[in-house]
């Protein structure tokens, strides 16, 4: 009888450990995608003299070496704020407002004085690319109209 008693006690045991192993993980939730872009776009101390400044294939008007952007908020949007803009450029950066235009980080889009600009982001470790058109109507009259491209390192 006490070898029984003892087996059904080992039973039970095993039972309660099986059942406490089974189920959970369902409670965590899914990484989101954009968590690591939005960490790499929001570094401290944001993004500075960038390597290449370019426009329709060119090089850039104006001295771009020492401005500066850097973006805070979550991955969904936040405010940018620019530094070091040359003299009659505000069409191409002001300050603003960024959300993430897809699911994978690929697209910015920016709100710069009512204008909606999608920017095409290349977001990695130590570097960011910035593509997007300047097609404000003060920027054609003021010759920086077409596509632009920063990037830094």
């Amino acid at each position: 009888m006490k070898r029984l008693s003892n087996l059904l006690a080992a039973l039970v045991f095993a039972s309660l450990v099986i059942f406490m192993s089974c189920g959970g993980g369902g409670d965590d939730p899914a990484p989101d995608p954009l968590a690591d872009d939005l960490a790499n776009l929001t570094v401290s101390g944001g993004w500075s003299n960038p390597t290449t400044v370019t426009t329709d294939n060119g090089t850039a008007d104006g001295v771009w070496t020492t401005f500066g952007i850097s973006f805070t908020g979550t991955v969904d949007g936040g405010t940018y704020t620019v530094s070091n803009v040359p003299d009659g450029f505000s069409d191409v950066w002001a300050d603003g407002t960024w959300t993430f235009g897809n699911d994978n980080g690929s697209v910015i889009t920016r709100v710069q004085g009512g204008v909606t600009t999608d920017i095409t982001a290349s977001i990695a470790d130590g570097s960011l690319t910035l593509t997007f058109d300047v097609t404000e109507s003060g920027a054609r009259t003021s010759g920086i109209s077409g596509e632009w491209t920063f990037v830094f390192n």
